[in-house]
């Protein structure tokens, strides 16, 4: 039986229905998994001649599309509870347009499951991935939030996913400091003496294979010197900005940490390129595609 992902369309001011409409080419495959959209058919699919070629749940956008977006989120949830969904996609969305007081759709869909706080974003590609510890908070909070048992939740996250979902057994896990040269300079308590390197210890005893703390400037040369899988962070612009100018479009954001994956493109809704046909659908395909090669049939 083919396993059922779910792509919610999201933000109908964003670039999304362009990405879907130049995307139709991918479902002509003969493909592992059944595809359901859940959104306004009519909306998305306007001007789509090979709309025929995707499953739908039709919900009526309306006036509020606060309301209509929390309808499409409901109406996901409750199929991959019951099980009669196995994944989802998310095209990307104003943060403004989620229920409740949310950072991001991440904490969002983490605590819909009961997985708040034990959440993990990873931006993923083949040749390797980043995550940060903290995610969708400003700079002044990261100190105070940065937990040795949110890192060793995270990087424990990221170990299960290599090893249980791209079947790499024993997965190579860097790990950054958070302050300049590790905090070698300062001579009162740092995060790295109290928190980092007590879950890297931590970490290690458990037979993750991991090192750090890594001094941030110079991390990232680590991926190749020490052919690491992932480099965990500690804030989201620590790690994302240069994952983002190396692999560009050829990228994806997963959520770790649920019982089930959550992807989504790695950009924002970019809605200054509505209608301009410029939307780049390469980070959509790369979802379809993960899910393809990685979560085949039951």
């Amino acid at each position: 039986m083919k396993k059922i992902i779910l792509i919610l369309t999201s933000d109908p001011f964003s670039i999304n229905y362009e990405i879907i409409k130049k995307s139709q080419y991918f479902f002509k495959k003969k493909l592992n998994n059944r595809y359901i959209f859940i959104g306004d058919q009519k909306e998305v699919f306007q001007n789509i001649k090979e709309s025929k070629l995707v499953n739908f749940l039709d919900i009526k956008r309306g006036s509020n599309t606060k309301i209509y977006l929390k309808k499409c989120f409901d109406v996901a949830f409750d199929l991959l509870r019951q099980k009669k969904a196995h994944g989802v996609i998310n095209l990307p969305l104003n943060k403004r347009f989620l229920p409740g007081n949310y950072p991001g759709f991440t904490e969002c869909i983490a605590d819909a499951f009961g997985r708040e706080g034990r959440e993990t974003m990873v931006l993923y590609n083949q040749n390797f991935s980043v995550s940060p510890s903290t995610t969708h908070i400003r700079i002044k909070e990261v100190s105070k939030n940065l937990t040795k048992k949110k890192i060793v939740t995270n990087i424990n996250n990221i170990n299960n996913f290599y090893k249980n979902t791209l079947g790499i057994k024993k997965p190579f896990i860097g790990v950054m400091g958070l302050n300049p040269h590790n905090g070698m300079d300062f001579k009162k308590k740092t995060e790295e003496k109290d928190v980092i390197n007590p879950a890297i210890k931590k970490l290690i005893k458990a037979k993750i294979k991991i090192v750090g703390p890594l001094v941030p400037d110079v991390a990232f040369n680590a991926i190749e010197t020490k052919k690491l899988n992932c480099l965990v962070g500690h804030y989201h612009d620590q790690v994302l900005p240069t994952f983002k100018y190396i692999h560009k479009f050829d990228a994806i954001n997963i959520t770790l940490g649920l019982p089930f994956l959550r992807i989504s493109p790695d950009h924002g809704t970019a809605s200054n390129l509505k209608n301009k046909n410029l939307a780049n659908p390469d980070s959509f395909i790369a979802a379809l595609k993960f899910f393809e090669k990685h979560y085949k049939k039951i």
